[in-house]
């Protein structure tokens, strides 16, 4: 499985840099490039702070039922009050697509 494109997706969603992920999981912004392309191996417990660092839980990266960005609204959204959901709800009824 290539976990790489996965991360990159997460990462961008979450408005973060290479640089700034490495830094918040201490490894070097070369190790987050070859993570992201493929072309290095990967440890659980690497995978498992990347995923700390993009709020994201080890189930919700395996689902493959969702998106990055997907993965990312649900977390946020499910951080919110109940109320500030039914403000969001609103927002985004009142859009015009």
């Amino acid at each position: 499985m290539e976990f790489g494109p996965k991360i990159k997706a997460l990462r961008i969603a979450t408005g973060m840099t290479a640089k700034e992920l490495a830094q918040k999981i201490d490894i070097s912004p070369s190790f987050i490039s070859a993570i992201e392309h493929n072309s290095t191996k990967l440890s659980l417990k690497t995978l498992s702070h990347i995923c700390d660092a993009l709020d994201v839980t080890l189930s919700e990266f395996f689902n493959d039922e969702a998106s990055p960005i997907e993965k990312r609204l649900t977390t946020v959204i499910q951080s919110l009050p109940e109320e500030k959901q039914y403000d969001l709800l609103k927002f985004l009824d009142g859009l015009n697509w």
